[in-house]
């Protein structure tokens, strides 16, 4: 009966590691992972590794290095806390780093009608808001992202189209009838569609700019016209939205 209790443990014990890493052996190995992606030429990265969890801390040139430095350091743990800071070598004005992610993101030939993507950039940190078609697609804008010089951060807030049969069937239902509608009918074959719409379990939003009272009513009789559980209307009016930014810009009098 001993030796066969003697002889499971040890089977036991031959399909595990004889010694789990400790953390600073952890430590070390991201940090030299590291060094060989080229990080002490591009960086100042402090690694500290408590209970299996790593800690990144310090500077990078790029937000795509600390996307990198992320990925480096899970190949050795699986979780990452990770605290680096963005200086840019060049720094920009958030109104150029703005233009280059609405070039990356607007005019990506894969931004479709059922995408709307709203971009802010404050202090070099990017806020992305509103919606787009499927999954790949959140993940991909960021990637593209990666290009644009003096990024400090960048925060994604984007929802994902629902993807029920019958989310996709309303979606396009509620889409196809507003640009049949007369009143929207030249838009139908323009890139850039002046109404977006999102569905979520049954649910409609509508986004986007339109020129006029009767339009912006017109959107929304069209999308309550379906069966839709419920339809809220965030379609603004131009004039309206030029008239807000000129007051944000002139200063006010004392």
């Amino acid at each position: 009966m001993l030796k066969a209790s003697a002889l499971a443990l040890s089977l036991a014990f031959a399909g595990t590691p004889a010694l789990a890493a400790s953390d600073a052996q952890l430590a070390r190995r991201i940090e030299g992972r590291l060094t060989k992606a080229g990080f002490d030429q591009r960086g100042d990265i402090a690694v500290d590794v408590e209970s299996g969890t790593a800690r990144l801390t310090g500077i990078v040139l790029r937000w795509a290095d600390v996307r990198e430095a992320d990925k480096v350091a899970r190949k050795e743990v699986k979780s990452v806390v990770n605290l680096l800071r963005v200086v840019p070598e060049n720094p920009r004005s958030d109104a150029d780093v703005r233009a280059d992610v609405e070039k990356a993101v607007l005019r990506w030939e894969r931004y479709g009608p059922f995408d709307a993507v709203g971009i802010e950039v404050r202090d070099g940190v990017v806020s992305l808001g509103g919606f787009v078609e499927d999954p790949w697609k959140r993940s991909e804008i960021e990637n593209r992202l990666t290009r644009i010089d003096a990024i400090r951060d960048v925060i994604n807030n984007l929802r994902v189209q629902g993807f029920s049969g019958n989310d996709v069937s309303l979606r396009t239902e509620v889409f196809t009838k507003i640009y049949g509608d007369p009143m929207f009918e030249r838009f139908a074959h323009q890139i850039d569609k002046p109404v977006r719409v999102f569905v979520d379990r049954g649910r409609v939003t509508l986004v986007g700019m339109v020129g006029s009272r009767l339009e912006q009513q017109t959107v929304g009789h069209i999308a309550r016209a379906t069966l839709a559980f419920s339809v809220t209307n965030l379609v603004e009016i131009e004039s309206e939205v030029r008239q807000r930014e000129e007051r944000r810009r002139t200063p006010v009098e004392s």
